[in-house]
């Protein structure tokens, strides 16, 4: 999953004119005491341009301590993903207890864990190969990045995994044994094709080496290609034009923000559904966006999964749990700005990946219409839009109006397409307090014109509230007041974290 959205970033990268975004503002506004840890760090330098374009040029000093942090790092991205991608979260997470664990790990682990060939000598090998390339990036030498890959595999098998299950011999042995060489062909091949200086072979480069994308210069964060700086997400916000305007505008949920803006984006929603049907539908993602020099335009990536808890549909119990959803990529640029005003135009496209739904988790959660492109097994959607804002003092007026043209859509209504107009409106206050909250109201609707079997509008009316600036959690509550949707569901609860750059 990493590597394709890190060749989706890439491919997209050098198709753009990169410049420099650092501002004034940037340098008064630094983290002091962070430079100055990263500066005792460097025991030599090559004096070569550090600029993202070849293999790191420092050697680091790095001892027990940063080890430990860094396989910290590690190992939460692995509970991350865990979170993320696991379909049966039921069974693979949260069906344990301390005693089920201890008798599970106190074993000799299990050298036949059933898992297929792919698995034992494909995946996790490449898992295996991944970890070392991110201690290689962190700075580390070669035989702690393969101490490091081991110490990876063993926390997942006798935690995560150790959690529900005995742990793999298999896995334990083959994930840092094939991968640290693995690792070590992919560091070396993609060191030399980005030090060509050849554009196609620097994309395959980074493609090869995927880590070279998100850890530079021993932090964590994602290259922003169009401008060749490194989004760190322990260091500063870099201010570089309309970035202020951009945070204040990005509170919403449900609107597309009008200015581009670098970010991670982790959200979940919960649709408490009527109840004839019981439980819930829950949908999460998550999304990167990676603007240009100027935030003038941008481009995002999101990932998402769909699913349902305690649902029944007539006399049918759905399986409780997760199917991954289609991929949504998207592109925006700014077409007008003035003082206080500005006006978006941008273009989504929906990626059939949704690839497995063989218990009817994905046809399920369809009964709610208004995240139906997301969810719709083999279907295409292109969503042309426009987006605007306009702000005075501590307020802000937001706006969208979009199309769904989405193509193949016989799974949902039988009719091969469908055509959906998307509109909605939001006002927000800044409120300038600690913790900057973001105050916020918004209406937002759909009609599907193409709709034979069931009403073609639905309406929908929620209110929140952000905290932040560079780390930014939202909480609100979306209730839908009309039409189709509001004859399934009661009410939403919404909840994101957003990492700004």
């Amino acid at each position: 999953m990493v590597k394709i959205v890190s060749a989706l970033l890439i491919v997209i990268a050098f198709s753009g004119l990169p410049g420099s975004v650092m501002a004034e503002d940037d340098i008064e506004i630094r983290d002091l005491y962070y430079n100055e840890y990263r500066e005792n760090l460097l025991v030599d330098s090559s004096g070569k341009t550090d600029n993202l374009s070849g293999p790191i040029s420092r050697k680091y000093n790095l001892g027990t301590e940063e080890f430990l942090r860094d396989t910290a790092i590690a190992y939460g991205a692995q509970w991350a993903g865990r979170w993320f991608y696991v379909r049966n979260k039921n069974s693979r997470i949260f069906d344990t207890s301390l005693s089920k664990w201890w008798h599970n790990i106190s074993q000799w682990p299990e050298w036949d864990d059933g898992d297929a060939f792919f698995t034992n000598l494909v995946t996790h090998p490449v898992i295996g190969s991944l970890n070392y390339l991110y201690y290689r990036q962190m700075g580390h030498s070669f035989w702690v990045s393969a101490l490091g890959s081991a110490v990876q595999s063993t926390l997942f098998e006798y935690t995560i995994e150790g959690l529900v299950e005995t742990p793999s011999g298999s896995d334990l042995l083959f994930t840092p044994l094939l991968g640290v060489p693995l690792g070590y062909g992919m560091e070396k091949t993609s060191d030399w094709l980005v030090d060509t200086g050849f554009v196609p072979a620097k994309i395959l480069g980074y493609i090869i080496n995927p880590l070279k994308n998100f850890v530079h210069d021993r932090q964590v964060g994602v290259i922003n290609p169009f401008s060749s700086q490194f989004m760190s997400v322990s260091g500063p916000i870099n201010f570089t034009p309309n970035k202020a305007e951009a945070i204040d505008l990005a509170y919403s949920f449900s609107l597309e923000s009008p200015i581009p803006t670098g970010r991670f984006v982790a959200d979940i929603q919960i649709v408490n559904v009527k109840e004839d049907l019981g439980g819930e539908f829950v949908f999460y993602s998550l999304r990167i966006d990676v603007p240009s020099a100027n935030n003038d335009w941008g481009v995002y990536v999101k990932i998402a999964q769909s699913g349902v808890n305690e649902v029944k549909v007539g006399d049918d119990n759905i399986s409780d749990g997760f199917e991954f959803a289609n991929v949504l990529v998207g592109g925006k640029h700014v077409l007008f700005q003035g003082k206080d005003s500005v006006l978006t135009g941008g273009m989504n496209l929906v990626l059939p990946t949704a690839f497995k739904d063989n218990i009817e988790r994905l046809q399920t959660v369809l009964l709610y219409r208004k995240n139906f492109p997301i969810n719709l097994q083999s279907a295409w959607t292109i969503t042309p839009y426009l987006s605007g804002a306009a702000w005075k003092g501590i307020f802000n007026v937001l706006g969208n109006v979009s199309t769904d043209y989405v193509l193949n859509a016989g799974k949902l209504e039988g009719n091969d397409f469908e055509f959906r107009v998307n509109y909605g409106a939001s006002i927000g206050a800044n409120i300038p307090v600690v913790a900057s909250p973001v105050l916020y109201a918004e209406f937002d609707g759909y009609s599907l014109l193409t709709s034979d079997t069931v009403g073609k509008t639905s309406t929908f009316v929620s209110s929140g509230v952000r905290l932040g600036r560079k780390f930014s959690p939202g909480f609100g509550i979306q209730v839908p007041v009309s039409g189709p949707d509001s004859d399934v569901a009661k009410l939403s609860f919404l909840a994101d974290i957003q990492v700004r750059f």
